[in-house]
């Protein structure tokens, strides 16, 4: 983003700047799932609730305590100070397990909060922010914790992760001139600008505060009405249809027949996949069909966004496939999507869309890429893989059948897992974890038990070194090219290349960050960029301070029980009637990975190490914990160790 142009306006600030960037930086946090339980807001508890009590009567004692765990973290947020009393009542008659008083008043605060628009409430607090043009620490904490409430507001409400942050970079997007033409890309232009010379006079007219008013309005966009067209291959529908007639929405026509877009789109409704040149050649009409659809599936959908809208039509198609290879397909015979859709928007007449180059199944691209771009297998590859070979040998030898099938099990489910969707993954990581811990666990505990003890604690020893690790991935991300230009960040090269920078981007490399930690503060010298100089600082204050190291442990420790529960919450939503928020699912997926990862690990290094009694070594890691928990209670300075 170039600010050159905003430098003489009342609101320009280094702290509108700091906010853009934070906007970018968290919405890529959220798109990528790595938000976790903090997706979680007072919408999906209120939904969750409503859904516990309808499908379950709240049979499950656990999942009570989780909800009162989050209203209580809930209640604390000021823009919805206004329901606070509500959920203060809420809370009590989930204390008093009165299921049917829950159930009601989830109903009506759900109500009420449909008509909120959280979103708003929480700008016009950080418009505030932004306009005192402070940009204290004090400040820059708050500018994130809103934006953070933001974008998750938004997302639950439906808008999708990838369309969070185009909203602020459409909001401050402007036109360009490439070979004598010119193109518009601010989306805010009036209609009766219509020259290109009167759009760029409306654009280069506008302030900030302009910019910031067009925000706000596309924070709560209405939903537009979408057409989506797929194709089903492996079957032939009549020609004749209803219009009348769907299956979960889905209306299905012959396109050779029908043409659902108008006969004057240039969207080709066959989806033919033969070549280009062969097209236009003489061919019998039964070799020309093996090319083209012959039934498709049109769906309509209602939403905010293109990508939400796509996210829901593809859900429906999907059940729609599942039903027709449920009760037709066999073994020779598949009903099939290959990834290609086309569509457009119902009431414009210029905003069609789809996919390109035929077909984008992702299976068969994923197979074309890997032969084509072989992976090498590295020394430390062959002696990774090596290594799981010995133990799986030195556990059979043992007779200890059990727990090197468990092992082989995990690594065939969890292999497997990561090209399913995402509610199946959900599934097979927590099948994952609950295996393992049946190898581990003591006799008499719970796998439930087992796995959120032994897993907050193995992220509450890791968290000590957190910090450190995060530090050394921000300065390797401002060193890059990227950021050459960047006049905010000057590291010099015999500071990366000492701390092990350089060597790190080698994708076998194992690098020590013990002279990392030794030059953090000299870090501080070389930038300027305030956000960069926030980690800086508060990597030196965890370090140096034992009692805000303690606390930041506790918060990881508290932070991953509580997910642990909301997976496990969702496992048996899914398990038991298949029901959970799959718009929620995707921010807990990373989450359930990671700690089934997480465990696998563990297990095959202490079985490397030559220890076969996992019980043994689980109750040492959680003396490991008690112990570290102690020293940084005590008042004698306690010193972290790298080595």
């Amino acid at each position: 983003m170039k600010w050159e142009r905003y430098e003489k306006d009342p609101l320009y600030s280094q702290v509108l700047t700091y906010w853009y960037d934070e906007w970018n930086s968290i919405s890529e946090e959220v798109k990528n799932g790595m938000i976790g339980i903090n997706i979680v807001n007072i919408r999906v508890v209120l939904s969750d609730l409503i859904n516990e009590y309808e499908l379950n009567q709240f049979e499950s004692d656990n999942n009570r305590k989780v909800y009162i765990k989050l209203i209580e973290t809930l209640i604390s947020k000021k823009h919805i100070n206004f329901f606070r009393e509500e959920l203060l009542i809420l809370k009590e008659k989930l204390e008093k397990k009165d299921k049917n008083a829950v159930y009601v008043i989830s109903k009506e605060l759900t109500s009420l909060i449909s008509k909120q628009k959280f979103a708003h409430v929480l700008f016009d607090e950080l418009l505030m922010v932004l306009k005192k043009r402070l940009f204290q620490k004090e400040e820059r904490l708050k500018v994130k914790e809103l934006t953070r409430e933001i974008i998750v507001d938004l997302v639950t409400s439906g808008l999708d992760a990838e369309d969070t942050k185009k909203i602020l970079v459409e909001a401050f997007s402007s036109y360009s001139k490439h070979d004598e033409k010119i193109y518009i890309s601010y989306k805010g232009v009036p209609g009766e600008c219509v020259s290109d010379e009167d759009k760029i006079v409306f654009i280069d007219g506008l302030s900030i505060q302009d910019r910031l008013d067009f925000f706000r309005e596309k924070l709560l966009s209405d939903e537009i009405e979408y057409i989506f067209i797929y194709p089903i291959w492996g079957m032939i529908t009549l020609p004749k249809i209803s219009n009348d007639t769907t299956i979960f929405e889905c209306q299905l026509y012959r396109p050779d027949v029908v043409k659902m877009l108008g006969e004057d789109t240039h969207l080709d409704e066959t989806f033919d996949t033969s070549h280009v040149e062969d097209r236009k050649k003489e061919v019998a009409p039964k070799e020309r069909h093996e090319y083209r659809s012959r039934c498709n599936a049109r769906i309509i959908v209602k939403a905010n966004s293109l990508n939400s809208a796509k996210k829901v039509a593809e859900m429906k198609f999907s059940n729609l496939l599942n039903l027709l290879n449920f009760y037709y397909a066999h073994e020779y015979h598949e009903f099939y999507w290959d990834g290609q859709y086309i569509g457009k928007k119902v009431k414009e007449e210029y905003g069609s869309f789809g996919t390109l180059f035929r077909s984008r199944d992702n299976k068969q691209v994923r197979r074309n890429l890997s032969r084509s771009n072989p992976k090498v297998l590295s020394v430390k590859k062959y002696e990774d893989v090596k290594k799981v070979s010995r133990i799986i040998e030195e556990l059979e030898k043992r007779e200890m059948f059990y727990e090197a099938n468990t092992i082989l099990s995990v690594i065939d489910l969890m292999s497997q897992s990561q090209w399913q969707n995402d509610e199946n993954k959900l599934l097979n990581y927590w099948i994952a974890v609950e295996s393992l811990a049946n190898i581990s666990k003591k006799d008499g505990e719970s796998k439930f038990n087992f796995v959120k003890e032994t897993i907050s604690n193995m992220y509450f020893l890791w968290e000590q070194f957190r910090p450190l690790q995060n530090l050394f991935r921000i300065t390797d991300f401002y060193s890059q090219s990227a950021f050459e230009r960047d006049d905010k960040v000057n590291i010099p090269e015999e500071f990366l290349q000492s701390v092990g920078i350089y060597e790190s981007r080698s994708e076998d490399s194992i690098v020590s960050l013990v002279n990392f930690y030794n030059r953090i503060k000299e870090l501080k010298e070389y930038t300027t960029k305030a956000s960069f100089l926030d980690e800086i600082d508060n990597t030196i204050i965890f370090y140096n301070d034992n009692k805000e190291a303690l606390k930041q442990l506790k918060e990881k420790r508290d932070e991953v029980k509580l997910t642990v529960d909301y997976i496990y919450k969702c496992r048996n939503q899914i398990v038991h009637n298949g029901y959970v928020d799959k718009n929620l699912v995707p921010y807990l997926v990373n989450f359930s990975e990671a700690y089934a990862n997480s465990l696998i690990n563990r297990i095959l290094a202490v079985y490397s190490e030559g220890q076969f009694n996992l019980q043994n070594y689980f109750v040492k890691e959680f003396y490991e914990g008690n112990l570290l928990e102690r020293k940084l209670s005590n008042t004698t300075h306690y010193k972290f160790d790298f080595q």
